[in-house]
């Protein structure tokens, strides 16, 4: 979708806690929006610190050290809106929280074990549904049962794993959207959350072949976050040629087999 001539709201993305993931991987995926609609602009402005360092955070602690951050951060302009993406528990095992024009998504409840989606895709999830949600022309809330949409409420954890990948909204929600806002903020937020400009791997210059490419990031394979050693030599396995491979482990047999002898000689 190419972009209007249309104010687009500012939309400021702040990893205000250590990132427990690429965050220039990130910066690309969430950046690549700018391109497929028109209602938001998001950025990244420089920030030096990190604020929340805690292990979990009540949502009263999270908004009332917000205002430092503000006062430190230096933006160009007054964003629309402010979106930290923290590390720490929101207290309540919440996947984030909004007030007024601020919201903090935390990557803690998104383990390993609920990869895929991976955690770019459940940021994507997260990000969309606080926009939605702080749209001053929408009265929409969470609802409890689960219909595969994005402002499902999700207590168990395992249902977000449904909606992120349907990428629905239901017909309640999007009515709201509609009535609010406009068929071109529906349309626009609908391209967001159905995850279809993300691409393939194989598709070139799609999303998800130039993360994989530039940030060796496999959308399709990779949780998101940081990989442990042994990730990472999994990924550059393949990359040695066989004639090396072979000598290697030929050296370590030989090696292991030298030990177990020197040990039952003793």
């Amino acid at each position: 979708m190419e972009n209007t001539n249309k104010q687009r709201e500012k939309v400021t993305i702040l990893l205000t806690s250590k990132p427990n993931f690429d965050e220039y991987a990130l910066k690309y995926f969430i950046l690549s929006m700018n391109n497929i609609q028109s209602a938001y602009e998001f950025i990244f402005p420089e920030i030096d610190n990190y604020f929340y360092n805690k292990e979990r955070y009540s949502s009263d602690e999270l908004f009332d050290l917000f205002t430092l951050v503000k006062q430190d951060v230096k933006f160009e302009g007054e964003p629309d809106y402010f979106i930290n993406i923290i590390q720490p528990k929101i207290v309540g095992g919440l996947f984030f929280e909004c007030r007024g024009d601020v919201a903090f998504i935390t990557t803690d409840l998104w383990e390993r074990i609920f990869s895929p989606p991976s955690l770019f895709e459940y940021l994507l999830h997260c990000i969309s549904a606080s926009l939605i949600f702080m749209h001053p022309k929408i009265d929409l809330g969470s609802h409890k049962e689960t219909r595969g949409c994005t402002l499902d409420y999700t207590r168990y954890k395992m249902d977000d794993k449904v909606d992120i990948s349907l990428g629905y909204l239901c017909d309640k929600c999007r009515k709201a959207i509609l009535d609010g806002t406009g068929l071109d903020y529906l349309k626009d937020v609908s391209v967001m959350i159905s995850r279809k400009w993300i691409g393939d791997i194989n598709d070139f210059d799609s999303v998800a072949y130039n993360l994989k490419l530039f940030f060796k990031f496999d959308i399709n394979k990779n949780s998101g976050f940081n990989k442990t050693f042994w990730e990472k030599a999994k990924v550059h396995f393949p990359e040695i040629p066989k004639d090396i491979v072979i000598v290697l482990f030929s050296v370590l047999i030989g090696a292991l087999i030298t030990l177990l002898a020197t040990h039952l000689s003793k």
